[in-house]
C-alpha cells in the first residue's frame, strides 16, 4: 500500500501490514460499494469525496457529534492494481457514476463499526426528509423528489436502506424501497429484530431494542444543539446474535460492554460490544455555524425513536 503524502495522513503501518489485507469489506448492505476492508478487519477504506472528507476533518470540532460518528483515521492512497484487483472480486455491485468528486485512488480511513461482531445483525437507516444537498440543482431537487415520492422517508423522515440478519442474504432494497409506513415496521424493522429473540431471549430483544432508543435519543439531543446537515446520510445500526456474548455480559465480564463507542473517546478499551449505533455517510454532509439544527433531520429522529418504542412495547 502506498501512503499518501500529506499531514492529514496516518501511517497505518500497524493496521496494514501488506496488500494482501486489503479485501472487500464482507458486510457492505446499501450504497455504491467499493469499500474496503483492512488492518485484520479494523479499518474500511472508503473512496475518498471531498465533501464528507472535509465533514469527518472538521468533527474534531464538534466533539459530541463525533463521539457518534465512526472513527475518523486519515487517508491512504492505494495502488491501481490493489484497486483493480478488488473491482474484480466484488460481490457487492459497485456504481460510483454520479459520484463527481470522488477521487480515483485516495480512501479515506475510518474505524470498522461490525469489527468484533460474531453474527451481526446490520441495518442502515436513510434519516431526514431532504435527500438532495444545499447545493443541488433545480433538474436535480426535482429528480431527488420524484424519487422520494410515495416512499416513507416523505412522511416520517425517514427510510430503511438496507438490513442484513445474522447469517442471511441481505434483505432486497428494490422491496425496502417498496415499504409502506406500516410496512416498513412489520416487514422491516420488526424482522430485523426477532434473530435477538430466536437465537438468544426474548429479554435480549428487549435490551437491544432498549439500548438502541437510548443511544438514538441521546444523539438526537445532541443533534438539537448542534448546526449542522446530513442529507441523505444513515444511521448504522449493528447488533450481535451471541448467547455467549449476552452471558458474559450480564455476568459482570469486563471483555463485553452493552454500547460500542469510538476508540478516540475510549483509549484502549477493549471490550467488545454487544450493539453499535453510529451516524454514517457524509457525501452530503455541513458544519453550518449560526444556521441552527437540522429540522427536517430532527424530524426523522424523532418518529424513528417513536416507533421504536412502539415495538418495544408490543404494538407490532
Amino acid at each position: 500500500m502506498q501512503q499518501k503524502d500529506s499531514s492529514d495522513t496516518v501511517s497505518l503501518s500497524e493496521l496494514i501490514m501488506e496488500d494482501a489485507e486489503v479485501s472487500e469489506f464482507q458486510h457492505q448492505i446499501h450504497g455504491h460499494g467499493g469499500i474496503l476492508g483492512a488492518g485484520e478487519g479494523k479499518v474500511l477504506l472508503k473512496q475518498l469525496i471531498e465533501r464528507e472528507h472535509k465533514f469527518y476533518k472538521e468533527s474534531v470540532n464538534h466533539p459530541l457529534v463525533k463521539s457518534f460518528l465512526a472513527d475518523y483515521h486519515g487517508t491512504v492512497k492505494l495502488k491501481s492494481e490493489i484497486i483493480e484487483r478488488a473491482a474484480r472480486d466484488a460481490t457487492f455491485p459497485v456504481d460510483l457514476s454520479g459520484i463527481e468528486t470522488r477521487s480515483a485512488d485516495t480512501y479515506i480511513c475510518l474505524e470498522n463499526l461490525v469489527h468484533g461482531f460474531e453474527n451481526p445483525c446490520i441495518a442502515d437507516i436513510k434519516m431526514g426528509k431532504q435527500m438532495y444537498d444545499l447545493d443541488a440543482t433545480p433538474e436535480k431537487r426535482a429528480t431527488m423528489e420524484a424519487k422520494m415520492k410515495g416512499r416513507t422517508i416523505v412522511h416520517i423522515g425517514f427510510s430503511i436502506s438496507g438490513i442484513r440478519r445474522a447469517g442471511e442474504p441481505r434483505f432486497d432494497r428494490h422491496e425496502l424501497h417498496k415499504l409502506s409506513l406500516k410496512t416498513i415496521i412489520t416487514e422491516g424493522l420488526v424482522p430485523f429484530f426477532e434473530p435477538a429473540e430466536s437465537a438468544v431471549s426474548a429479554e435480549y430483544r428487549r435490551f437491544i431494542i432498549e439500548q438502541f432508543i437510548a443511544e438514538i435519543v441521546s444523539y438526537r439531543d445532541v443533534i438539537r444543539k448542534s448546526e449542522t446537515r446530513m442529507f441523505s446520510s444513515s444511521l448504522l445500526l449493528v447488533y450481535d446474535v451471541s448467547r455467549d456474548k449476552y452471558k458474559k455480559y450480564l455476568a459482570g465480564d469486563k471483555s463485553v460492554c452493552a454500547v460500542g463507542r469510538p476508540q478516540s473517546s475510549t483509549g484502549n478499551n477493549k471490550a467488545y460490544p454487544l450493539l453499535n449505533m453510529r451516524a454514517i455517510d457524509f457525501g452530503h454532509g455541513h458544519w453550518l455555524p449560526g444556521e441552527g439544527p437540522d429540522e427536517q433531520y430532527l424530524f426523522g429522529l424523532d418518529n424513528f425513536i417513536r416507533i421504536l418504542r412502539e415495538i418495544l412495547n408490543g404494538e407490532y
